[in-house]
């Protein structure tokens, strides 16, 4: 007698929370719900949800010129440059991107890069013929390229109009007929503005007392008007000075590594006309001042270091300053360091410097210099002695991160240690007896991890008050700086330490976009962002490769292996004009019953409403893998020409559930499947699964 099996329904499977992805070692049967085994430029936001990652533009390439042998002979040729470091920064209320490449510094204003339509290169105009006009103004000048002109929607032969790329101007053999619709498409970049010259190496930069440092093989500022070499706080070295030719004095000012320069303060005695310096051999005499004014009226015996004033300063305390010139030879220390971190232990106040190659464990930090007596906290002072040694000297320090009252110094060994700042009180006596007080900075180091440090140079940040580093084996964030501990550093890698073993990670490049609670961690032509608030991990594939990373405003901005910057936009659905391939996969479930024979009977998909947006539908079973997608789409109808008399609609911007038929047989394990391909937007919010079950899997 034959017998009819019963079908039984499993509860349904929804998925609300979409957790990212999850590259596991075991295969993606025994990841989460809600997590992907395979997932490609979608991301997934502060809620949750599955969004399709936004798109970028070039506003800008870079080029330079270069002698090279063509065909035998030698030729200028123009060559795609190499960007070599970015950075966003506000100066008197005026946001700015930098650029340094081929060796200068360039300014983008913010205002321009926010602005849609001269940022994005591919532009349009509109204009309305009136049976006399000829020729029609972009409003830009020095534009590339007029790409194509239409009257009335059709296509105007390129003989029928001539440009002029300088005056941004076309100017048609006819004029367009009254009321006839022009659109003109054109090519226009962002053109950006020079500051000035620095040397051609990797950059890097950081902000103190409103003006932007750089350091790139020189050490610069810029204060949003003038940029310059760093000259260097001159030190008063030694004051209460006797006249003549014994020397002495009290010490007061170390010697600032930047500068060859330093001063010294006497007290005239009315009579003594020598007065020794505290230097030998050095090179020249920059002042003298007596009673704070400056003469000319003396003479100078640079190899024994004794100034000879033609007429006797009178008595007085400190009332003679002269300053002369000795290079000793440590300005290459500090322009050869590669990063700065400021810090000042509870408050900013100097900025440690690290990464020279020839020092490459040591750390020096800025002093305090006195302007008219009043100390001033300066990053262009650099005492010989406010260094500090982290680990054994054959390694690197590579990154500085704060934390609180501490500094995170993490080295390639990899090690890491702690670093805190205090200062000591040291009283000098001054002429006529008086004395002051001068507070000497210390620090101390001592060691937090010998498992983990960081190989990035550079690239530490600080999530929500914990430091993370990055190393082979993957991302490291740092819970408790000031217990030495194996336990306070936990790698937040482990779900895409597939991809990450894969690339040098002392070559990725890191942002923390805080806007929207996001790391970004970029190599080549990828890029992983780690939500930090959900704890997830989305994968980006670019078009290019990718070679710096900052934000603005919001935005993301990265340069290209091209010599391009780019802008990340919500407002893009493309790669610079080229279709972004978005995928998704789901787990590989078994609906509670690994045991049972299913069949998927129905499929709801959720997805948000937007100008336009779409969605292929499909699956991959342990049988069979679909022959059929399903597609969903959105788009909003625009209204500006249409009469509302002959329309009758009902409409509504809320989600409405796609109900889908698309049945699975047979099946023990099953995935569903998410794909954009096209120049549409796609956030998809749920996924409903109904699956019913009728005998054992053989």
């Amino acid at each position: 007698m034959a017998r009819i099996q019963e079908n039984k329904s499993v509860q349904p499977t929804t998925i609300t929370k979409f957790l990212g992805l999850n590259l596991s070692d075991t295969g993606d049967t025994q990841i989460e719900l809600g997590e992907s085994g395979n997932m490609t430029n979608f991301y997934i936001t502060d809620d949750y949800k599955l969004r399709k990652a936004h798109g970028y533009k070039t506003f800008h390439q870079f080029f330079h010129t270069e002698t090279r042998v063509v065909d035998g002979v030698e030729q200028e040729v123009e060559v795609e440059s190499n960007v070599r470091g970015m950075f966003s920064t506000k100066i008197a209320n005026t946001q700015y991107l930098l650029v340094a490449v081929d060796g200068k510094l360039y300014y983008f204003l913010q205002s321009q890069l926010d602005d849609e339509y001269l940022s994005n290169p591919n532009k349009k105009k509109y204009f309305k013929g009136d049976s006399e006009t000829i020729t029609f103004d972009l409003t830009l000048e020095n534009i590339e390229s007029v790409d194509n002109v239409y009257v009335n929607g059709e296509l105007i032969e390129a003989g029928d109009y001539t440009v002029d790329l300088v005056n941004g101007t076309v100017t048609f053999e006819e004029a367009p007929l009254d009321n006839a619709n022009i659109v003109i498409n054109f090519t226009k970049h962002l053109e950006p503005t020079e500051i000035g010259s620095i040397t051609d190496t990797d950059a890097s930069f950081f902000e103190f007392d409103n003006k932007i440092y750089i350091l790139s093989g020189g050490y610069y500022k810029w204060d949003g008007t003038t940029f310059g070499e760093v000259e260097g706080y001159t030190p008063l070295v030694f004051i209460n000075t006797p006249a003549g030719n014994n020397g002495g004095g009290v010490i007061y000012d170390e010697i600032n590594m930047l500068t060859p320069k330093k001063r010294q303060s006497f007290n005239g005695d009315g009579s003594t006309k020598t007065f020794k310096l505290a230097q030998d051999d050095i090179t020249s005499i920059e002042f003298v001042k007596v009673g704070g004014t400056q003469t000319s009226e003396y003479t100078v015996n640079t190899t024994t270091g004794i100034v000879t004033i033609n007429t006797a300063p009178p008595q007085g305390y400190d009332n003679v300053e002269i300053c002369w010139s000795k290079d000793d030879g440590d300005r290459d220390i500090i322009e050869g360091m590669r990063f700065g971190t400021v810090f000042g232990g509870d408050v900013d106040t100097r900025v440690f410097l690290y990464g020279n190659p020839n020092c490459q464990n040591r750390v020096y930090f800025s002093g305090t210099a006195f302007d008219g007596g009043i100390a001033v906290p300066s990053v262009e002072y650099f005492p010989a002695t406010a260094q500090a040694d982290i680990g054994p000297s054959n390694f690197a320090v590579t990154d500085l991160t704060r934390q609180y009252d501490r500094l995170i110094a993490t080295t390639n060994k990899p090690e890491a240690y702690y670093l805190t700042l205090s200062t000591e009180q040291l009283q000098i006596t001054l002429g006529g007896g008086g004395t002051t007080t001068r507070y000497v900075p210390s620090v101390k180091t001592l060691p937090l991890n010998e498992a983990h440090g960081n190989i990035a140079m550079g690239q530490g940040r600080v999530l929500m008050n914990y430091p993370v580093t990055f190393e082979n084996s993957g991302i490291i964030m740092w819970k408790a700086s000031n217990v030495r501990d194996e336990k306070n550093a936990e790698n937040i890698s482990a779900k895409i330490k597939k991809d990450l073993d894969g690339i040098q990670m002392s070559g990725v490049k890191t942002l923390d976009l805080q806007e929207y609670n996001q790391l970004w961690v970029i190599y080549g032509d990828r890029a992983w962002i780690y939500n930090y608030t959900n704890k997830t991990y989305s994968r980006l594939q670019f078009k290019t490769t990718m070679t710096n990373i900052v934000s603005l405003n919001g935005n993301v901005y990265m340069s290209t292996n091209k010599g391009k910057v780019v802008r990340f936009s919500r407002n893009y659905n493309d790669y610079d004009n080229e279709t972004i391939d978005a995928y998704w996969e789901m787990n590989f479930a078994d609906f509670g019953v690994p045991y049972l024979r299913k069949t998927m009977t129905r499929l709801w998909v959720s997805m948000q409403p937007q100008n336009w947006s779409s969605c292929d539908v499909s699956f991959i079973s342990n049988v069979a893998e679909s022959q059929i997608t399903k597609h969903i789409e959105y788009k909003k109808q625009w209204f500006d020409n249409v009469d509302f008399n002959d329309w009758h609609f009902t409409a509504s911007i809320n989600p409405q559930p796609f109900r889908l038929k698309l049945k699975a047989k047979k099946f023990t394990n099953l995935k569903l499947t998410l794909k954009n391909d096209e120049n549409s937007a796609c956030t998809v919010l749920s996924l409903v699964l109904q699956v019913d079950s009728f005998g054992y899997s053989k």
